[in-house]
This record gives structure tokens, sequence and C-alpha cells, in this order.
């Protein structure tokens, strides 16, 4: 049962604020964070989804943890079999608990994840990579070779997403292909670790960010994942499936916040009068990241054989008036979309991804 060690790394004070408490969930692995006081006890726990919906709640990052932190979470003793332990978490649906002793301090965390061999079915999760774009903005690089395919850290775009999906338990993941498709496939059936676990959906004409979902051999029985195949990033899909059904929508959108400075003075005007000058002003902008979480019937709003991007589909769910919600990233995110996006993904592998 994790000990000492693990509660040094998750126990944080009850100061800290929003902005340290997003530093420490998307540095560490385990989604969570104990907030403790005197004599290690739990005073309360903040998970990746608290850390979410503080951000959609617009608050400060000098907020402290105890304002958005779970104040009476379900914890379990120390003493525990596994067997009470697994009924509790499955009873509660929590994917993460606190471990206290008898004098209730806080001495562990158990995860659902060490009961995998518990859980018995469950629906599938799959993801879908739309790879079939012509990378038109990297040329003369994706002449030859497609943008999926271009090396970062000396893998493979694609790679280091379809890694990350196989690692957060997708079990059925197509990769949907188009321009240089040949090449595409071969890099993945050489890869033996793809080989059998990647399906190919094949566009004869694009199809854009969403069109190709019309070609799925089944119709997914869980909401499923749809990832742009030119990103780096490493938002946790699992986290964003979760979050999808919590908020109960249709389509989830991964935004990230983003600041843009208008190099220049800007002025406000009301007809002929200049009301304000402002200074190099910057503005946030919350950016599509090209990450989504569907619902299976969304598939249905898609027309068959034309071109459909994201953008419209979650329009035309817009329209239908079903909720479509967005998906606060904190973590590292990029769009590989231009030659200095490249060059910058380069330089941000190995601090990112590799913990170097």
């Amino acid at each position: 049962m994790p000990g000492r060690a693990l509660i040094a790394e998750l126990g944080v004070k009850p100061d800290l604020p929003l902005m340290q408490a997003i530093e420490a969930i998307t540095r560490g692995s385990k989604k969570i964070i104990l907030v403790l006081g005197d004599n290690q006890k739990l005073l309360g726990i903040v998970t990746d989804y608290d850390i979410r919906k503080a951000i959609l709640a617009h608050m400060p990052f000098e907020t402290p943890v105890t304002a958005f932190m779970k104040k009476d979470p379900v914890t379990v003793r120390d003493d525990m079999s596994d067997d009470d332990v697994f009924t509790v978490m499955t009873e509660v649906r929590c994917h993460q608990v606190p471990v206290l002793d008898k004098s209730g301090r806080a001495v562990g965390v158990r995860f659902v994840d060490e009961f995998v061999h518990r859980h018995g079915a469950r629906g599938e999760h799959i993801a879908v990579v739309m790879a079939g774009g012509i990378g038109t903005r990297l040329r003369p690089i994706t002449y030859d070779t497609p943008k999926p395919l271009l090396s970062i850290g000396g893998k493979p775009i694609l790679f280091i997403l379809l890694d990350q999906m196989f690692s957060e338990r997708f079990d059925r993941v197509f990769v949907s292909v188009n321009y240089k498709a040949d090449a595409i496939v071969s890099a993945i059936r050489d890869a033996s670790r793809y080989r059998g676990n990647v399906e190919f959906l094949f566009e004869k004409e694009p199809l854009g960010t969403a069109g190709s979902l019309t070609l799925l051999p089944v119709r997914p029985s869980e909401p499923f994942a749809v990832v742009n195949g030119d990103l780096l990033t490493n938002v946790s899909l699992a986290e964003m499936r979760n979050f999808h059904k919590s908020e109960g929508n249709r389509v989830t959108v991964a935004l990230k916040r983003e600041t843009y400075t208008i190099p220049y003075g800007v002025a406000e005007v009301d007809g002929s009068r200049i009301v304000r000058l402002k200074e190099k002003p910057a503005y946030d902008h919350y950016v599509n990241t090209g990450v989504y979480i569907v619902d299976p019937d969304v598939i249905d709003m898609i027309p068959r054989g034309e071109r459909c991007d994201m953008t419209t589909l979650v329009d035309s769910t817009l329209a239908s008036n079903a909720p479509v919600g967005w998906f606060p990233v904190h973590e590292y995110w990029l769009d590989i979309g231009t030659p200095a996006q490249y060059e910058r993904a380069q330089e941000d592998y190995h601090s990112h991804f590799t913990g170097k």
C-alpha cells in the first residue's frame, strides 16, 4: 500500500494557490493532491476534475486550494482489505481514494488501476486520429513526408499520440488517412506494438476533420475521442472522457487559454474622437486544440461522403440544442502547423514528454 513517499509527493498545504495546484497536478501522474493540515490530517482533496472546474469558474490563479477542494472526500482505512477498498471505490465511482490510519492521518492513496483485474466487462474505449491532412503550411518538408510522420524527438508525431492513447487504455484506435496514406499505413504496420491494434479509415476524397467518422465500421457504444494528427500534447484523453460524461455533454471540445499581445498601441475611438489609448494590450482567447469527445449518435449529423469539419459538426450540435461543453487544457499543447511551430516542438519535447 502506498505510504510516506506518495504522501510526500501528493501532499500540499492549505494555502497553495490555484496556479501551483495546476502545476502539481500537471507535473504528477496521479491526478490528485491531498490538502493536509497539522500532523498530516486530511482537510480535503483536489482532483484533475476540480482543477478544471476551477478554471471554468474563472477563479483567480491566487485562489487557495481550500476554496475549490472536496472537503469531505470518501476515504478508506489502512487496515481494510483490497476487496473492501474496491467495493468502496465501485460504489462511489471514484478513481482514487485517500487512505487514513486509525488516527485520521493521511498515509496513502489507492487507485482504481490497482484493481484492473477486477473491472470485468467495460465499454469499448475508442479513439480516432485524423491523419489525412496535406500539411500545406509545412511545405516543402511535407511533399515527401506526411505531417503525422514528421519526427519529434526521434519519434513520429502520430506515434506519440498513439502511445498516449494506448497508455490511457483506449483499446480500439482508428487512424483516418488520405494524403500519402500508404506511407502512414506502412509506418504503423511496421511497428510491432501497433500491428493489429490500429485500424484505418481510408478517405477516397478528403473528408475534413469529421467526415471520416461516417467510415467507422461499428457505432461506438461509448463516447469516443477524436484527435487531430498534428498535435503535440499531453492532455489526458481519459480524464477528458470522464469529464464529458460528468457534464452530460454531447460534444466536448478541449480549449486552451492563450494570450495574444498586440505589438502596437491601440486606440479606442468614438466618432472622430479618441476615447482611450492602450499600449500593447494583451487579450486572452480560448483556442480550439483539435481534441474532442463525441457521443456516438452525433455521427448521424455528419453528411455521408461529403467533407465536414469538426467545427461544422459542433455548430450542428449547437443548432440542435444539444449540450456542447469545453474541457480546460492546462497541460502542454502545440499545434504543429508551421515551420516555426515544428522547430518549437523539437525544443519542447524533452522537457514536456521525457522528463529531461
